[in-house]
């Protein structure tokens, strides 16, 4: 079958049972093991040393008869070896190197192939460099035809005296059985989830439909959680007198829109003709009027047709371990009352206790004025993550004041210490609260710490007063970035620069925050020369459409420019996550990669994310620090 088989009775019985072990220790890969490049990976690099390779290569078939790619390598890593792979790579689907090419033509493989007589594929002056002279292939076998060709390139010339020869023809057709048997398997997993998923999606709005919304509140982890009942206002009038297609219009831009508004582990449904729920999570009463009422205010920028988009809103937070079944009867008794009033409205209660319905009445300026009076503050730390190997690069610190959630938005407590003046005071407190608890880090681990525009030109708080903080933390300022949040206009960028040199005289680095959105303008961003620039979230969650891509490449490119690194914020899911790695964007932050928590949760949060199938090629864990370079 193959002209490349040696006879294992010519070889020492040592050197016999070594090729024996290589065989067993490939077929055990093969028995154990789904993953295809993993696995393949590994096959190869054994080869390749028991074969007195220097170089290993697999190629694959591709579509046509003939089409075959380079998908693996193995060598030494030494730059005359990765050129030669650069090279076999570039060639990309087609008919490949000669003596691979001929392998698949003929289904047969060679003991000797002559690199030199130029079956390298044009590699030749890569070939020379590397001092390569001769090649093993092998035909890999699928079930009915030939799968791919695994290659060895060699420095010594001639035919290999390998004892391992012997065993390589049942070594490939095992593995192209593996091969076959893996993408048999991925084939039938993919139609299953696509058959899930269309079982468990609405088909005009491609939100989740109410079979799947109901098995997610039966099954809701341990957690606290909140659920909220939406209804599109006026859709009967429309179905009534412009017919439903512009219903069904309507119904689909209200769809799109509050699918933006949630978070990738969230569950946006719609559950009946005009009615959608949502189950959030980890939300307390805060975080869900928050939510509600900026999906009410969302649908008054959308105009259509029929006229202006409106929703209704009915909301209720319970604690871990509540009836969600009754929870989301409490929310749909809040949309029914907020109905009555007359629509276009928000109202919601706390399930514990049943609280009054509207949260709105409590002013979050209280929420404010408690905090400055003394009222217990925490600090929840949310980790910076490497997309290319889940590395957790630095942590951010969000101030959470009491009755708020882990996942909880705070934004609206600041804009009322922006309104009410007092957004220096309170971001001096949440700094130096958030420098005391992460003591609790891994020591050297990079802190980011918001920092509002406004409380950078305070002339109170200047750079003595943070290094005072942190002497009496224990943290080196080299650890510390400022994450500038820029929602004032500032009047004058060079005084800004001016203090921002102070601050970097004593090792201290910036982030620009939101980048893409709010007052994020060039002005700032040629100002504040930030060492980090991260992008917004809306921008990360839009980052298929075309405006939020071009705004994404115009910020690598100021990045680029600058040497700025780009965090994403708002990665919620490996789609997002791959689609960041693909414009060049190597960190992220967001849900998906890592929830807000306590310092002494770390660790918890950590393996949590290792096991979450969600982002099953990322594995954070802890890492010492982050070069601010």
């Amino acid at each position: 079958m193959h002209d490349i088989v040696g006879r294992a009775d010519n070889h020492p019985p040592a050197k016999a049972a070594s090729a024996n072990a290589l065989l067993i220790a490939a077929l055990a890969l093969f028995n154990e093991s789904n993953d295809l490049d993993a696995t393949l990976g590994a096959t190869l690099a054994m080869v390749t040393v028991a074969l007195d390779g220097r170089i290993g290569e697999i190629w694959l078939r591709g579509d046509g008869p003939a089409d075959v790619e380079l998908r693996y390598s193995s060598s030494d890593g030494a730059p005359d070896a990765v050129a030669f792979e650069a090279e076999g790579r570039a060639l990309g689907v087609g008919s490949g190197p000669a003596l691979v090419g001929r392998v698949v033509k003929s289904g047969r493989g060679s003991a000797a192939a002559s690199v030199a007589s130029g079956g390298h594929g044009g590699r030749a002056v890569e070939a020379v460099a590397a001092d390569l002279h001769s090649a093993l292939t092998f035909p890999i076998r699928g079930k009915s035809t030939i799968v791919g060709v695994l290659a060895i390139f060699r420095e010594e010339p001639g035919r290999s005296h390998s004892a391992a020869l012997a065993v390589m023809p049942a070594l490939c057709d095992h593995l192209g059985r593996f091969i076959d048997r893996v993408r048999a398997e991925t084939a039938i997993h993919a139609a299953a989830m696509e058959l899930a998923a269309l079982a468990s999606t609405d088909a005009l709005t491609g939100l989740k439909n109410r079979r799947e919304f109901d098995r997610a509140v039966r099954t809701i982890p341990r957690l606290p959680f909140a659920v909220l009942s939406l209804d599109v206002d006026g859709l009967k009038e429309i179905n009534d007198t412009e017919g439903h297609g512009a219903g069904d219009a309507l119904l689909r831009v209200v769809g799109h829109t509050l699918g933006l508004l949630v978070r990738g582990w969230d569950v946006m449904a719609r559950i009946g003709g005009d009615e959608f729920a949502a189950l959030l999570p980890e939300v307390g009463v805060f975080g869900a009027h928050l939510v509600a009422e900026r999906m009410r205010v969302a649908m008054h920028s959308l105009v259509l047709p029929t006229g202006p988009v409106r929703i209704t809103v009915g909301w209720s937070a319970a604690p871990a371990g509540a009836d969600p079944l009754s929870v989301w009867q409490r929310a749909d008794e809040s949309l029914y009352e907020a109905k009555r009033a007359g629509g276009d409205r928000v109202a919601g209660s706390s399930y514990e206790g049943g609280e009054a319905a509207d949260i709105a009445e409590r002013s979050y300026s209280d929420v404010v004025t408690r905090i400055l009076e003394g009222e217990s503050l925490s600090t929840m730390f949310q980790p910076i993550v490497s997309l290319e190997d889940g590395a957790v690069m630095g942590y951010e610190a969000l101030a959470r004041p009491r009755g708020f959630a882990a996942m909880d938005s705070v934004e609206a407590v600041f804009e009322a210490a922006r309104t009410g003046g007092r957004i220096r005071d309170l971001d001096w407190l949440c700094r130096r609260k958030a420098v005391d608890d992460a003591r609790e880090l891994p020591v050297g681990t990079p802190l980011f710490l918001n920092i509002s525009a406004a409380a950078l030109l305070d002339p109170v708080h200047r750079v003595d007063q943070l290094l005072m903080l942190l002497s009496n933390a224990g943290r080196a300022p080299s650890t510390v970035v400022l994450e500038i949040t820029e929602h004032e206009r500032i009047r004058d960028y060079n005084v800004l620069a001016n203090i921002l040199a102070e601050y970097r005289a004593e090792g201290i680095r910036f982030a620009l925050d939101d980048v893409g959105e709010g007052h994020s303008t060039l002005e700032l961003l040629a100002a504040s020369a930030s060492e980090f620039l991260k992008l917004g979230r809306s921008l990360t969650m839009t980052a298929t459409k075309v405006g939020s891509r071009a705004a994404m490449d115009a910020t690598m490119a100021f990045a680029r420019a600058s040497g700025a690194a780009v965090i994403a914020e708002g990665v919620e899911n490996e789609f997002v996550a791959d689609l960041m790695k693909a414009g060049g964007i190597t960190l992220g932050q967001g849900f998906g990669l890592g929830r807000p928590t306590m310092a002494a949760d770390l660790e918890d949060v950590a393996a949590a994310l290792a096991e979450r199938a969600a982002l099953s090629a990322l594995r954070p864990r802890p890492a010492p620090a982050l070069s601010l370079n």
